[in-house]
């Protein structure tokens, strides 16, 4: 995202522009308490005032439902709108205008402006209808309703779905709109055009223009979004279409919307909202490999289906459903070599164990698809087949991993079995889940299960997950993606590569909050601890985007990095939030004498009190606690990875030698080390 080079300036300036009380007072109620003020809550049934503002530092929070930040937190959660919006309402309100920015490659119409996502909506729904007409009415249609009947996809459910089609005139749908440039560029924005495939000039060649219809002559499946909007397309070949001859026409059965600002296959499923009353019902999902299948399955009574496009089941996808109630999730696999290939592959696999949701896998018989065995057998046999024939995640790995091996006497090809499967359920997230949390029962019965199968007593089985584990925690926390910091030149804002939600995994833990706290009520600290804890000795991904800001505004916009100044380089409300959290948490730690609502001077000395006797003192032992502590844990961390590559037997003979003389050094060292 490009910023003029003022953005952060103009951020701060609103930020000091706008004092939290009156903003708040706007929307609700509030009466001083104290130093602060308190109203009740507008995100839960609060019945006694539990929001609490603090004028001095210009913040919110609710302790109730977790919910804080600053004036644009605020803005965004009460008006339901993005970081850019409250920015801008809030500039509006304080007269401040606001720097000309543009994200880069946001479409523009042929005067320059913005094509707004509520265009690109309306672009997609238009042409979404246009093609639904033209299935319906049109003469050139008449072989692809026939074609419709023989699948018995009936006038309900094309009515339901929005199915259309395309014209085999790839210039038709740009003439549709040659009266409308606007419309033009956001549909080429959603993917409704390409360029020509073919040279030749022939009349069936897509024709020699940049608005060629890339659906041309296909069945038209929109793809809407949860709420319903269209985002994207796909498009089926027909097997009685004129266009069979053409190789670029047939060369591909399905052709799906690219990327677009609205369309990311990986983060959407076909039919959700559709299915999505039913899947609150039921309380489950059933995910399956295509459109065909999906409509079939809700024709026949099963309303809760939904369909990938053309790739596995994506932990955004399972999120996603996760967040619809879909306490169980059923991925119905083809019969068929393909669905046997998904069913062992080992990424899809990880994925269902990583999200810790209740996935379980259903396997059709006789290489039967879904649309094909309903059509065959009926909605009983599949009702049954659910009932009896569906087998949890982790189950699934067990079958997969053991299937043509003798687990009780082949030794070998068991071993490798069992780390197969260890290697897989280590990524479960049971980190900070109760004894009684359905997934670590799950997993609890798993490793039970694999010490009577694999005739290896449990204690070893559960080591061995252990190490496995460990590998799998580094290489996270290795692979996940850091947080760009931007210098003034770039002209850009420091952005964070924190996802919408974070699990607890993602939290800092106790090691790196304590140096958080401290960091909030004293910035010269990070000072001290960048000498000797780089980025890549943090596990959270929390804790980097904050230390990774902290470092863009001292070395590249010469600032503190102070608690307010973090408060207005983040723009995500949740990362304001937590902010508040460390800043309020550090203050009861270090100086719990002084009451919450302390003299606003307090804050504003708080650089001088740390440099009295007590407190600088206090100061350098905490440093240096928590430092001795990371340095600690990143040897273990190294002497548990070298233990694990000589377990593997990946190792060569003189690696092996090179490693086990590197551990007898460390654990010489370690004895002789003087008792604490």
């Amino acid at each position: 995202m490009s910023y003029a080079y003022d953005h952060n300036t103009v951020k701060e300036r609103i930020r000091e522009a706008t004092d939290i009380v009156e903003l708040v007072e706007h929307y609700i109620p509030l009466r001083r308490q104290g130093r602060n003020y308190v109203g009740r809550c507008p995100w839960h049934d609060d019945t006694r005032p539990s929001l609490q503002v603090n004028a001095e530092r210009q913040t919110f929070k609710c302790w109730v439902c977790d919910i804080g930040g600053d004036v644009f937190a605020f803005v965004m959660k009460i008006e339901n709108v993005d970081f850019r919006e409250a920015l801008q309402i809030l500039a509006d309100r304080t007269g401040i205008a606001l720097p000309k920015y543009q994200k880069e490659n946001t479409p523009t119409d042929s005067t320059g402006q913005e094509i707004t996502k509520k265009q690109l909506f309306q672009a997609a729904d238009w042409v979404a209808k246009i093609y639904h007409t033209e299935l319906l009415q049109s003469e050139e249609a008449e072989f692809v309703r026939e074609y419709l009947e023989q699948r018995k996809v009936s006038l309900e459910a094309i009515r339901k779905f929005k199915i259309g089609y395309a014209p085999m005139d790839g210039k038709w749908l740009a003439d549709k709109t040659k009266n409308s440039p606007a419309l033009l560029k956001a549909m080429e924005t959603i993917g409704c055009f390409g360029q020509p495939k073919a040279a030749t000039d022939d009349l069936m060649s897509p024709p020699r223009s940049s608005h060629y219809d890339v659906f041309r002559g296909r069945l038209m499946f929109p793809i809407r979004d949860e709420q319903g909007r269209t985002v994207a397309f796909g498009g089926r070949m027909l097997p009685d279409s004129p266009l069979n001859e053409y190789p670029w026409y047939k060369e591909r059965k399905y052709i799906n919307t690219r990327d677009t600002p609205l369309f990311h296959k990986s983060k959407i499923l076909y039919g959700l909202d559709t299915a999505r009353p039913q899947i609150k019902k039921l309380r489950r999902t059933l995910i399956m490999e295509g459109y065909t299948d999906c409509i079939t399955a809700h024709e026949f009574g099963f309303g809760e289906a939904v369909a990938v496009m053309g790739t596995a089941l994506s932990p955004e996808q399972i999120r996603l459903l996760t967040r619809m109630e879909a306490e169980k999730i059923i991925l119905m696999l083809d019969g068929d070599k393909a669905g046997q290939g998904k069913a062992e592959d080992d990424r899809m696999l990880i994925d269902f164990i990583a999200q810790g949701a209740d996935v379980a896998v259903l396997i059709l018989p006789e290489g039967l698809d879904p649309c094909d065995f309903l059509e065959q057998r009926g909605a009983d046999e599949l009702n049954a087949l659910l009932q009896t024939a569906t087998v949890d995640a982790l189950e699934h790995v067990f079958r997969m991993k053991t299937r043509n091996i003798d687990v009780k006497n082949d030794i070998i090809a068991s071993s490798k079995a069992l780390d197969s499967i260890l290697g897989i359920i280590a990524h479960a997230p049971i980190k900070g889940r109760s004894p009684d949390d359905p997934i670590r029962l799950r997993l609890e019965k798993m490793v039970q299960s694999l010490s009577v199968q694999f005739r290896m007593r449990e204690d070893i089985v559960r080591r061995r997950l252990n190490e496995k584990r460990a590998r799998t925690d580094s290489r996270r926390q290795t692979a996940t993606r850091e947080p760009a910091t931007m210098s003034p030149e770039d002209n850009r804002e420091p952005e964070t590569a924190l996802p919408e939600r974070w699990s607890k995994e993602e939290l800092p833990d106790l090691l790196e909050r304590d140096m958080l706290e401290l960091w909030m009520l004293d910035p010269t600290a990070v000072y001290e601890f960048w000498d000797r804890i780089l980025p890549e000795h943090l596990q959270s991904p929390v804790t980097r985007a904050i230390y990774n800001q902290c470092s863009e505004l001292v070395d590249h916009q010469g600032k503190p990095a102070t608690f307010d100044n973090l408060m207005t380089a983040f723009d995500d409300p949740q990362m304001k939030n937590y902010l508040i959290d460390l800043e309020s948490s550090g203050h009861r730690k270090y100086f719990p004498k002084d009451d919450d609502n302390i003299d606003p001077a307090f804050r504003k000395e708080l650089p001088e009190r740390w440099k009295e006797p007590e407190f600088k003192e206090l100061k350098a032992k905490v440093v240096s606690e928590i430092i001795a502590k990371f340095e600690q844990q990143t040897a273990e961390q190294e002497r548990q990875d070298k233990l694990s590559l000589l377990r593997s037997g990946e190792l060569s003979e003189d690696e092996e030698t090179q490693q086990l003389l590197a551990l007898q050094q460390k654990l010489r060292e370690k004895d002789a080390e003087p008792d604490a």
